[in-house]
């Protein structure tokens, strides 16, 4: 079997197929557009859990799958904030955790190609989690028009934009030598 086609690897690599739909979905000016988009932001969500699942449970871990997964996440969640912020589905305020996150992201890409051995923090993982349940309570409330759902996603955001500079600041200060 090839490292591509294992189980992790496939799920990776669905998520970065259906950024394009996800898009799409934004452009579709019916309501329908928007859930289209949030299902697959969902359907994202949950395949990120489980390709780590697999390639931990079943031995699955490979090289490629190490790079792809973590870029996954990243576009995955650029593109989010990017059309959730571009739509107008946050408000004004909630720009400046976004632009933290995205400013984290491009940081932490950096570091991780310049690092010899870039371990994943379990901080880390929990900014992501906060980022998915952030956007998924946005993308929710804008097909929604909750906004006790709206005001959930946008402290959210806040959130994981805190724990993405602590996070950031640990990679950082574990991996960027200033000599």
């Amino acid at each position: 079997m090839s490292k591509l086609s294992t189980v992790p690897n496939i799920l990776t690599m669905s998520r970065v197929f259906l950024l394009p739909f996800f898009v799409l979905g934004f452009f579709i000016r019916q309501s329908f557009g928007l859930w289209f988009s949030t299902i697959i932001f969902m359907f994202c969500c949950v395949t990120d859990y489980l390709d780590g699942y697999y390639a931990r449970a079943y031995k699955q871990t490979t090289k490629i799958g190490q790079i792809l997964d973590p870029l996954a996440d990243k576009i995955l969640v650029s593109i989010s904030i990017l059309f959730v912020t571009g739509y107008g589905l946050i408000d004004t305020t909630s720009i400046i955790p976004a632009a933290i996150v995205l400013c984290r992201e491009i940081i932490i890409s950096g570091v991780r190609e310049g690092a010899e051995n870039f371990n994943t923090l379990k901080l880390s993982k929990w900014k992501t989690t906060a980022q998915m349940v952030a956007i998924t309570a946005i993308l929710v409330a804008g097909s929604t028009n909750v906004v006790s759902v709206k005001i959930f996603g946008e402290i959210m955001l806040w959130v994981s934009s805190v724990i993405a500079v602590v996070s950031g600041l640990m990679y950082c200060r574990k991996h960027v030598s200033l000599d």
